[in-house]
């Protein structure tokens, strides 16, 4: 069978491209699950570097792919990427990694980075070749990739529940698919040179029988689960969101983990669930109701309520999988915890329900299920949450009885920026003296904070305080109990006029370093808590950002990898392309005709477009996973989105003439800006404002903040392949590489952002990204014209005749596309 070469073309494309994105997500939960939820993010730069990697060695070498062996040298690259994904999942799966951080392990990290990010740069090499053969046809060919990516994510949102090293093992199946339809595009002209249908067919065999034999007989098991121990696990199950592993039951209780991070023990329906800190507020409403606890996990807090005497206890849980582990294996263990009357149990976003929900509650409970380890090692400061700012906060106390009660809990080195935060919203909420509000004790290194929107009466205050003194907690704030000056100053009836952290300075005391300044929707990291003002000293210890600030620490690896490779990036495609012997095959054609302005221009002009994309997608894409009311699927739902509007922003630039690609572009890259800086101001109080709407509307609200963006930004690449094709087709490797490494550097850099300016500053970054595209668009060659229908059929017929397709102003081009009949 033959198809036409431009069918292979976009097929073998999209399905590389579905292959990329289901690996990249794959690895994120795999990376996870070893090694900590901080390595999930750097596991989605790896697509953006094997780009740039494969772009950049194009550039250096042409021939890797080119006519008339393209075909062939694509249908190869996308077999080994399948060959190399197999590796990978086998490299991880079976080695036992170190403890990160341990010492020694920053070899075997960089050893798994390095061999994930072969079969990225494989793929990028082979899109890399097919853009510059193609680039007339980039419109049509942007929109098949994006789609492609699309459904890359919607196959993660089903493979992911089967594992993530058996969705990686599809992705490579994927990959291979895509070398099938290289090889078939290699057959339809005889003067190309044909793919080796043995090695094609190899890795497609290959895929599909390692992964079949894994759902025969199980292999692909991850040996370095981060669990307490292998011989103790009793249950190991994948979900979208994470992996969830139990434990065998022990006193009475079988301790649920998510991901290494989390745990949550699932009590035995005899059992009587042991006190904790965050059951104080039942002294003082005994049975009366309703309750909500945000965050079910193995159903501990809820067990406390029902306990107390509470008969509505409203359950939230964020995690579809940690309902049916509840409801699956573990129902009649729990005694069917989450099925009983008195138990109504909604699966979402716990902060959207209390909006949405017209009741009123006399207490809300917010467990913390963080590990004590993940807490003090700075594990979680990129870990996004909601819940724990100024607003989360108000909205929870604005759903509330007037005398009824929120219990915060987290790990204790947490308390002080915890107080800072409910002292924030209670002031918010109009409290004249926020101290007069709050109650808190502590047991087992957490600590359980109480906040009312009324004053607590003295005996509200001697109720709870029997209470911690019955269970012997600590006693750590109270109305009437002298507090230490810098907590004094959190509860102040003003903000402190100056930072707690530098009252700490002043006493010397050793939590100075710390930022307590409360967490805001637009800067939701709570675990965050280095102070802007001490970042370089702070990444300049390498030894204790190790220890202490461990997520940190990978972020600032990313930062240098990403700088380190734009930089490579800039310097050595030139001198390696001086270097290199001229093409034998085309020894009269230049391997780059650009003028150097020109050349300059246009590089700098796919860095930015690379940079602006990367910091508004991680701006709005959060936003976007914040309002889509469908949990577990919020990831390809966000992803399809951005992808397919992006995908037709680029094909609508079909029409767009290259002499007029100049001026278009800026044009849209100022819009772009605009767009940027508005939402910078506009962003966070809208989605705010979402999060109290039904689901459709918020879905609504979601593609309408999402698929603007989409539609201007993926115009921009499109646009700049087809001015530079009309300059040099040489160049567009280079300029695609560039692209890429500064998406992956501007990734590192938006997330230092983030974390200590917030959403808002990130936007306006991309806003400047823009600008600077704006700037400096290259000019296309003199003469360009739309690449229309007319001048296709010359080229095409121009070659079925032996002839030479037309040249440009810029000097030869690659062969154009063939379409031969399917035979």
């Amino acid at each position: 069978m033959r198809v036409p070469q431009r069918s292979g073309l976009f097929s073998g494309v999209a399905a590389l491209a579905c292959a990329t994105v289901l690996l990249e997500i794959s690895l994120a939960r795999i990376y996870a699950a070893l090694f900590g939820e901080v390595h999930a993010f750097l596991a989605l730069s790896l697509s953006l570097v094997g780009a740039g990697v494969g772009g950049a060695l194009l550039y250096v070498v042409p021939s890797l792919a080119r006519p008339p062996a393209l075909f062939a040298r694509m249908a190869t690259l996308a077999s080994l990427a399948s060959g190399a994904t197999l590796a990978t999942v086998i490299l991880l799966a079976h080695r036992e990694p170190l403890p990160v951080p341990a010492p020694g392990s920053l070899p075997w990290l960089a050893l798994c980075y390095a061999a994930s990010t072969v079969p990225f740069a494989l793929g990028g090499l082979a899109l890399a070749a097919a853009i510059r053969h193609a680039a007339r046809e980039m419109p049509r060919l942007y929109l098949l990739d994006l789609v492609g990516g699309a459904l890359g994510g919607l196959a993660a949102a089903g493979a992911l529940r089967a594992g993530a090293p058996r969705a990686a093992l599809a992705a490579a199946i994927f990959f291979a698919v895509a070398g099938v339809f290289f090889y078939l595009g290699s057959r339809c002209h005889e003067g190309e040179q044909r793919a080796s249908g043995g090695l094609v067919a190899t890795f497609v065999l290959g895929a599909f029988v390692l992964l079949a034999g894994d759902v025969g007989a199980p292999w692909l098991r991850l040996a370095g689960i981060r669990r307490a121990s292998p011989d103790r696990t009793e249950l190991e199950t994948w979900t979208e969101r994470s992996l969830i592993t139990v434990d065998r039951p022990r006193a009475g209780a079988a301790m649920m983990r998510l991901g290494g991070a989390a745990a949550s023990p699932i009590l035995d329906a005899k059992t009587t669930p042991p006190p904790q800190p965050e059951d104080m507020a039942y002294a003082l409403h005994k049975d009366r109701g309703p309750a909500l606890v945000v965050g079910v996990g193995g159903g501990r807090d809820v067990r406390a309520a029902l306990k107390a005497g509470q008969k509505d206890v409203y359950a939230v849980e964020g995690d579809r999988g940690v309902v049916e582990v509840m409801r699956g294996r573990y129902a009649a263990f729990s005694g069917n915890l989450l099925d009983k009357p008195e138990v109504h149990l909604a699966v979402g976003d716990g902060r959207s329900f209390a909006l949405r929900t017209p009741l009123l509650f006399r207490n809300i409970v917010i467990p913390s299920t963080d590990t004590v380890e993940a807490s003090t090692t700075g594990a979680l400061a990129l870990s996004e949450d909601r819940l724990y700012t100024v607003e989360g906060v108000g909205d929870f106390l604005s759903r509330l009885l007037p005398e009824g009660t929120l219990v915060l809990t987290r790990a204790d080195a947490d308390f002080d920026r915890l107080l800072s935060l409910a002292a924030a919203a209670l002031r918010r909420a109009g409290a004249a003296a926020p101290k007069e509000h709050l109650f808190a004790c502590s047991a087992a290194q957490k600590t359980a904070l109480l906040a009312r929107r009324t004053p607590l009466a003295r005996e509200d205050v001697d109720a709870l305080r029997r209470h911690c003194r019955k269970h012997r907690f600590s006693e750590i704030l109270a109305p009437d109990r002298p507090a230490t000056p810098v907590r004094s100053a959190l509860v102040a009836a003003a903000a402190p006029s100056t930072s707690a952290a530098a009252a700490l300075v002043a006493q010397g005391a050793p939590d100075a370093e710390a930022d307590l300044t409360p967490p805001t929707d637009d800067r939701p990291f709570f675990a965050y808590t280095v102070p802007a003002r001490r970042l370089p000293a702070v990444l300049g210890d390498v030894g204790a950002l190790r220890a202490g600030q461990t997520a940190l620490f990978a972020l600032a690896l990313l930062l240098a990898v990403g700088a380190l490779l734009f930089a490579l990036g800039v310097l050595l495609p030139p001198l390696a392309a001086r270097l290199a012997p001229r093409d034998a095959a085309a020894p009269s054609t230049p391997r780059d005709a650009a003028p150097s302005a020109t050349r300059t221009r246009a590089l700098t002009f796919f860095a930015a477009i690379g940079a602006g994309f990367a910091l508004i997608e991680l701006a709005v894409f959060r936003h976007g996973l914040l309002l889509l009311d469908l949990p577990a699927h919020e990831l390809p739902a966000v992803l399809v989105v951005l992808l397919v509007s992006a995908g037709v922003g680029g094909f609508l630039t079909a029409r767009v003439a290259p002499g007029a690609a100049t001026a278009v572009s800026a044009r849209v890259a100022e819009a772009l800006a605009v767009t940027a800086a508005l939402s910078a101001a506009g962003l966070v109080p809208l989605a705010r404002w979402g999060l109290g709407l039904a689901s459709f509307p918020r879905a609504l609200l979601a593609l309408v903040i999402l698929a603007p963006f989409g539609v201007l930004a993926g115009s921009l690449a499109p646009l700049g392949v087809k001015i530079v094709d009309s300059v040099s087709t040489a160049l567009l490797p280079w300029c695609w590489a560039l692209c890429a490494f500064a998406g992956a550097t501007a990734m590192a850099v938006g997330a230092l952002c983030a974390l200590n300016l917030g959403y808002s500053a990130l936007l306006l970054g991309a806003g400047l990204a823009y600008l600077l595209a704006a700037a400096t668009v290259p000019p296309a060659a003199a003469g360009a014209t739309a690449a229309g229908d007319e001048e296709g059929a010359a080229s095409r017929e121009g070659a079925a005749a032996g002839e030479p397709p037309p040249r440009d102003a810029a000097g030869a081009r690659p062969d154009a596309l063939e379409a031969a009949p399917i035979a």
